[in-house]
Parts: C-alpha cells; sequence; structure tokens
C-alpha cells in the first residue's frame, strides 16, 4: 500500500527524497548545498529585478524560509513578463483567504498549485544533451531539456546557489490537474468529489518526524511528518489511485444530475435495520460507492487494443479468481463489452485530460447496476459461513460429500462438494441457510441446486436413487430489527411442495423474494432460507421419495423485468 508524505514545517518536504534516492553518490550529488557559490537560491530571487513578482508569492506563502535554509532545491522562477504584478496579487489574496478557512498549507491552492509547480528538489542543470524527467514538490512530472521545462522556454539556465539551481522561465507553468484533482475542479462533479474528499484523512508518524525536545512534558518536533490517506484508493472496494502521477486512469464521473438521480434510486437498496451500529451511515456509504465503484480504469490494463472488445474496470476479479467471489467462473462484474460502440459507457461523455489520464464525465448514464453491485449471489451449501442450523430433534449432523474424479457428476456440482441432510429415524430433516449480501427492496429469484445420489457414490441403495421432496420458507428482519416468522413459499396460493429429479444435478426454482432491510455486507445475515423434507407417513413406506436432502448450492439472482 503506497502513502504520501506531507512535511509541515520548512514546506520543503525533505522525507520525499528518502522515498526517492538511498544514500548514495547520487543522493550527495542531488542533494548536498552547492559548494561553489556563496547566495542562497532565495537571494538570488531578490536581487533579480525580473523575478519580482515571483518573490512576492514565494514570501507571502513563507516559502523563503525554505528556499533560505539548506535544503537543496532548483526553482524554475517565472520573469515578470510572464508572471504579472496582478497576477500575483490574485495568488497572494487567495492564499490568505484559504489560509483563514484553516486550508492545510500543502493543500492551499497557491502553494500547491503555483508554489510548488516552480520548485523541485535535489539539485538539477542542463546539458546540450539533458533530457530529465523531473518531479515537482507538488508531485506532478515534468521533462527538463536543454531549452525547456515542458513547454516553458528556459530564459537563463543553471545559476548556481549555495542550496540548489535557479532557472528562469518566460512562461509561467500551468498546474496539471490528476483526476482526483479534477473532480473537485469541475463543478458538475460536485458530488462525487465531496463524496471521494470525505475519505481523506491525514496521520502523524512519530517514527519518521524530526524531533525538537520536550516541552511540559511531551515532545516537541521540528518537522512533523504527516500521512495524506485515502481508504477508497485501495482494496475492492477502492476506485484506484488516481491521485497518483505515476500511474494512468480513466474515469467515467457521473453529473450531480445524474449523481442526485441514482442516489435516489440506489438508497433503499441499502436500508438496514434499526438494531444494525450505524445504519444511516452504512446505508449512506454504500449507496455511494454503489454509484462509484467500476468507474475507474487503468490504462495498464486497459490498452488500445483491449478496449476494442471490453473496458475492464480496477474493480474486476480476474477470471481464475471469479469463482472464490462470486461463485461462479461465468460472473463478470466491472466489465462492460464494447465500450465505444452505440450504448458502451464511454459513449457520450465529455473528456478532459488530466495529468494521470482522463476524466469522462458523463450525463447519460450507461452503467448498469447488475453489472456492479445488483449481483447473482452463490450460497455454497457446504460452507460453514453460510449454514446456519439443522433441527437437532429430527435432524442428524450434517455431513459433507467430495465428488469424485471418477464420478460421471465430476465437474457438474459447484467445487464438486455438496452437503447431505439426514433424517434422525423416521422424521422429515431440516436445514437453515443464510442467504448473505441481499440488498433490501429487490426482486430477487431464488434457486437450489440439489444433487443426485450416486454424485457421492454410485455404488448408493435404489431406495436412495428417488426423488427429493422438500418445502421452504424465509426469515428476515423487520425495520425495527425483530425476527418476522416464517414466511412459507407459495405457489398459486398454497404452500408449495417441491420435487427433484434424481437422475441429474436439478436446479429448482424455489420463487421470487423481496424482503424490507439489507444484509449487505453484515456479518451474520439477516435473511435465511428454512429447507425441509416434507413426506407423508405413506411416502415413507412406499418408498415413493427419499427424505434425504443433498445440497450443493442455493443462487439468489437479481429478477429480470
Amino acid at each position: 500500500m503506497r502513502r504520501y508524505h506531507i512535511n509541515c514545517n520548512m514546506l520543503g518536504l525533505l522525507f520525499a527524497a528518502l522515498t526517492f534516492v538511498a544514500c548514495t553518490d547520487e543522493w550527495d550529488n542531488h542533494y548536498s548545498p552547492t559548494t561553489q557559490a556563496s547566495q542562497s537560491i532565495w537571494q538570488e530571487i531578490q536581487q533579480n529585478s525580473e523575478l519580482s513578482n515571483f518573490a512576492r508569492v514565494v514570501q507571502a506563502t513563507g516559502y523563503d524560509a525554505a528556499l533560505s535554509s539548506s535544503q537543496v532545491f532548483t526553482v524554475f522562477a517565472p520573469t515578470n513578463s510572464a508572471f504579472s504584478s496582478e497576477e500575483a496579487d490574485r495568488l497572494i489574496a487567495a492564499y490568505q483567504q484559504e489560509k483563514s478557512r484553516q486550508v492545510r498549507e500543502r493543500e492551499n491552492s497557491t502553494i500547491k498549485e503555483f508554489v510548488q509547480n516552480h520548485i523541485a528538489l535535489y539539485n538539477y542543470s542542463t546539458s546540450s544533451l539533458s533530457n530529465d524527467s523531473i518531479v515537482m514538490m507538488n508531485g506532478k512530472y515534468m521533462v527538463l531539456t536543454p531549452g525547456k521545462l515542458g513547454d516553458m522556454p528556459i530564459s537563463s539556465a543553471n545559476q548556481i546557489a549555495t542550496n540548489g539551481v535557479l532557472f528562469t522561465i518566460s512562461k509561467k507553468a500551468d498546474y496539471f490537474r490528476n483526476v482526483f484533482e479534477w473532480l473537485r475542479y469541475d463543478t458538475d462533479l460536485d458530488s462525487l468529489a465531496n463524496f471521494l474528499y470525505a475519505y481523506n484523512q491525514y496521520e502523524f508518524i512519530p517514527e519518521e518526524s524530526v524531533p525538537g525536545g520536550i516541552v511540559d512534558g511531551k515532545t516537541v518536533y521540528l518537522d512533523s511528518v504527516t500521512v495524506l490517506y485515502n481508504s477508497l484508493f485501495y482494496g475492492y472496494n477502492g476506485v484506484g489511485r488516481i491521485n497518483s502521477e505515476d500511474s494512468t486512469y480513466w474515469m467515467v464521473a457521473p453529473t450531480n444530475r445524474v449523481w442526485d438521480k441514482l442516489v435516489e434510486e440506489y438508497t433503499p437498496y441499502f436500508n438496514y435495520d434499526n438494531s444494525i451500529d450505524k445504519r444511516d451511515s452504512m446505508q449512506w456509504a454504500n449507496t455511494r460507492l454503489a454509484i462509484v465503484k467500476g468507474t475507474v480504469f487503468s490504462r495498464t490494463r486497459n490498452t488500445d487494443q483491449a478496449l476494442l472488445d471490453s473496458a475492464v474496470s480496477v474493480n474486476a476479479v480476474e477470471y481464475a479468481r471469479r469463482r472464490s467471489y462470486y461463485g461462479s467462473n461465468n460472473l463478470s462484474y466491472f466489465q462492460y463489452l464494447k465500450p465505444f460502440e452505440p450504448g458502451g459507457i464511454f459513449t457520450g461523455t465529455v473528456n478532459t485530460d488530466c495529468s494521470n489520464g482522463m476524466v469522462m464525465k458523463a450525463d447519460d448514464w450507461k452503467i448498469d447496476k447488475k453489472q456492479t453491485f445488483f449481483q447473482t449471489i452463490y450460497n455454497e451449501a457446504e460452507s460453514r459461513s453460510v449454514m446456519k442450523e439443522v433441527n437437532e430433534n429430527n435432524t442428524a449432523p450434517p455431513s459433507f460429500m467430495q465428488v469424485e474424479t471418477t464420478n460421471p457428476f465430476y465437474n457438474k456440482v459447484s467445487d464438486n462438494q455438496f452437503a447431505v441432510i439426514l433424517p434422525l429415524g423416521a422424521t422429515n430433516p431440516e436445514v437453515v441457510y443464510y442467504l448473505k449480501d441481499l440488498l433490501s427492496n429487490a426482486d430477487y429469484d431464488i434457486y437450489m441446486v440439489m444433487v443426485p445420489a450416486v454424485a457421492g457414490d454410485t455404488l448408493v441403495a435404489e431406495t436412495q436413487r428417488r426423488p427429493c421432496k422438500f418445502r421452504c420458507s424465509y426469515k428476515y428482519a423487520d425495520q425495527d430489527g425483530k425476527e418476522v416468522k416464517d414466511s412459507v413459499v407459495m405457489m398459486n396460493g398454497e404452500q408449495a411442495y417441491f420435487t427433484t429429479n434424481p437422475e441429474v444435478v436439478d436446479t429448482v426454482f424455489l420463487g421470487t423474494v423481496r424482503v424490507p432491510t439489507c444484509s449487505y455486507g453484515l456479518v451474520e445475515p439477516t435473511v435465511t432460507l428454512r429447507i425441509a423434507s416434507n413426506l407423508t407417513n405413506r411416502e415413507r413406506r412406499e418408498n415413493t421419495y427419499t427424505q434425504i436432502l443433498r445440497i450443493d448450492c442455493i443462487i439468489v439472482k437479481p429478477h429480470e423485468q
């Protein structure tokens, strides 16, 4: 996991040097103060009348102290012909206004987008063969050649100071926003930006900070280092490192109009019952994550050639891992076919190039919820986390069987394993399963996959090779968190009884269910399915059916309208 360090003193980010070079000759060459000169960079800037406007901004923001220190910099200062007094006044006013609002120094727009955009750590100089990619203090990459910094013409070069090198440029360095920054800059994307930025956190790192002594029993730090961390940049629920300058991403970004529409549509799906801790914040966050997940695409994985076929978001799971994530290799979420063709997710967007990729503003949303969060769910019957309990009065402890490679049903049963639910004597066994991650107020079709007896033993007795007859019922939590009594599965106004085909792996449709409260992401789901064998005494005597339940999995699938 990569984190970004921010130095709160001297504004020089000394610690950043540690992330780029080790203790080598290269460190000495780039970081050691220059001995051939007698004045600091700040003194050189002050004495150059053509840099007076730049100097005023540097001094107003406190960077004159940094440029007077022993820390080594390369400064690319715009001349007055490229940077006017009026522009300097506006930047100083903006700095002071943001400072009064207690905006962090590192995030102050004047510092980040102007001052640090013209200063790099270390010594850099040019020669006739120079062609270096350098990192400015704000993390932006620029190419330094003999005549230019990026597209800025160099007026004078290689002016040596005691603490670095001074260049002058005849064009102000424009700030090139990355994907994360652009979201906040574009007022059409306020809602998305506010959600993502809400997850910014700053953590103090004492072991990387420089202590300055003890005051009133507490350590005072001369050089405080904090970590800028946003949890949404990482993990399966994240959006990728869209603030990273050394990666390239495309992001399909919903406008405020689309965002509001989707929030209204998705909020009812995440209605947790009142007994769930922090249920309101969970509903708020998961509703918005449902919009954001699946919208960011790494260009490393999505080459131009690959995008002709499909766009694979950072949340997509590789084919080899889909079974462990989704229960089936055939499920592919967060992946979109033919994204540039009519109806594709990249069509109709307004695109803006950024320093690390592109923002694709979408006012016509083409990402279907069934391609992202509204998923088919496989509940494996043999999973201990899915099986809640058996009725100990009429049911033996459950057993689990493996389908052998020589069995004709090998690879026809999910994971080649299934659960066996046996009766205690002449009774009807019953088992209860959790139905995990169900959304509220959504229609799901429920299927149970039943396994023939011969899948576990090709020599099984004929009396067990009978159809299985069973009934089902559901339980779920109401809004107050109270468990609703068994809701029996009905067909045509009557209690439904289901019968399996004993010769095949049989997928039995149990009907459509909708629950009022959500169990999405809960450790212990609130929705359960009770399955009970249902034989009469006569059916048992006549061996018409078997009482044994052999269950492969329970499939919960979004209902097709």
